[in-house]
């Protein structure tokens, strides 16, 4: 299931929060004028970091490696480090 349709679910469902990954941030991610140009950005429009919808939170990790070829340019490999809390 893309992460699109997984988190849109999710969100239905009434959950806080989606931890997804690892996209490789899309391995090839160009970044003109502010706007990011990424092979993955085709499949779904959740490359990497938070997002926000509906009161739901989706995080997508860009993970450490690669797929096909040992390249990564403009998606800087990534190891995420949460802290959960428990709200009042």
């Amino acid at each position: 299931m893309p992460v699109s349709a997984g988190f849109d679910w999710a969100v239905e469902q009434g959950f806080d929060l989606v931890l997804a990954g690892d996209s490789h941030g899309g391995q090839l991610s160009l970044n003109f004028l502010k706007r990011r140009i990424s092979f993955y950005g085709l499949y779904t429009p959740y490359v990497s970091g938070l997002y926000e919808k509906s009161g739901g939170q989706l995080y997508v990790n860009r993970g450490i490696g690669t797929t096909i070829l040992p390249i990564r340019l403009g998606a800087r490999p990534e190891i995420t480090v949460f802290e959960l809390t428990r709200g009042s």
